[in-house]
């Protein structure tokens, strides 16, 4: 069965991105970064909140196009109708991700499912128990506010700790995965 991951960069004290939307402070190039671009061609899908795919607006994304050209998109959204953003993109409700994660975790000869963001989609999914692997690549600074790894979580989780890794840029991957 397909996994979910949630591959994400964050800062010291847990925020994926700041108020201000300064994600400059986050260090975009290095081996953490090379590595992690490699890392997502073994997925097959991504899903995304709303904000995270408009967010790819300022560097160039086009609505409609898709962030990840090799994956299925699945952008999360109450406030979307379906075809928003046209074909590439497939809209799901929140009341749907549940029934779709299941006919995912399902499909055969994929990659896994790659979680890319935001905070708040990752916090439902964390309620729901749908995170399987955590790839938490922390990024040697403090954000004064922002957006949470998990926003608005209620229930706590242990994890298993698999691995940690220190790049040459000062990066730091954490690797946990389900109980």
């Amino acid at each position: 069965m397909r996994e979910i991951h949630y591959y994400v960069a964050t800062s010291i004290n847990g925020y994926i991105d700041s108020h201000s939307t300064n994600t400059s402070l986050f260090l975009s190039e290095g081996d953490h970064a090379t590595e992690y671009k490699n890392d997502l061609l073994q997925y097959s899908d991504v899903l995304m909140g709303k904000k995270t795919y408009e967010y790819g607006f300022n560097f160039g994304l086009t609505p409609g196009e898709k962030a990840y050209p090799w994956m299925d998109h699945y952008l999360v959204s109450d406030h979307l109708v379906k075809n928003h953003f046209g074909e590439n993109i497939n809209i799901l409700r929140t009341t749907e991700i549940k029934s779709t994660l299941q006919l995912l975790r399902e499909e055969k000869n994929k990659g896994n499912i790659y979680l890319c963001g935001g905070g708040k989609l990752a916090g439902l999914l964390w309620e729901h128990h749908e995170i399987d692997r955590l790839f938490v690549k922390v990024n040697p600074m403090v954000i004064a506010k922002g957006v949470p790894l998990f926003d608005s979580i209620q229930s706590d989780q242990q994890l298993k700790f698999v691995r940690s890794k220190e790049y040459k840029s000062k990066v730091v991957l954490l690797e946990y995965k389900k109980k």
